[in-house]
């Protein structure tokens, strides 16, 4: 068939490309790239109902890093990032998300058993207090696990993604490797 139709199915088949099956659409994946979602839209009950967020983000950041390369170089009429820079921040970045899949089950399973075993009680999934008590906790506990490895305290945590000649998009990617 043609017409709408057709297209929508084309649509439909480049989203679940680019971010799985269910996509969000255009506007959902930039308020996600900058937080700006609903408590309601980042709950679920179960963990199979959790979106893979990092694959469904992933374009959009690429897209943020050549906006700014396309800007800077109308503006200035040249490159706004070093390559080096670029590429040393990109793969620092994967060489974090590599880590994470080799980690994530080893922080998992005593958090489970911990959680298992002596929580206190349980927190409504879908409440707004349990989100946002989450949320800053989260955020919170980042922050310092962040400070603490500018003071080298922190095995594996050097501030290296401070380390860059020119702002850009790339060095936020120069994570740690346990963090």
């Amino acid at each position: 068939p043609k017409g709408p139709n057709k297209m929508a199915e084309v649509q439909l088949e480049v989203q679940e490309v680019f971010a799985g099956k269910e996509a969000p659409s255009v506007l959902t994946g930039f308020r996600r790239l900058f937080y700006l979602v609903t408590p309601n839209e980042t709950s679920f009950q179960t963990l199979e109902e959790v979106p893979p967020y990092i694959e469904q983000s992933t374009p959009y950041f690429f897209g943020m890093i050549v906006i700014e390369f396309l800007v800077a170089c109308l503006k200035n009429k040249r490159s706004p990032v070093r390559l080096n820079d670029s590429i040393s921040s990109l793969s620092a970045g994967m060489m974090s998300a590599l880590s994470n899949l080799i980690l994530e089950g080893i922080y998992l399973i005593p958090y489970v058993w911990v959680y298992e075993n002596y929580r206190l009680m349980d927190l409504p999934w879908d409440s707004p207090i349990t989100w946002w008590t989450a949320f800053i906790l989260a955020d919170f506990a980042y922050y310092w696990l962040h400070r603490m490895s500018h003071a080298g305290d922190v095995p594996l945590t050097t501030g290296v993604h401070h380390k860059y000649t020119q702002p850009s998009q790339t060095p936020p990617w120069k994570e740690s490797i346990l963090y």
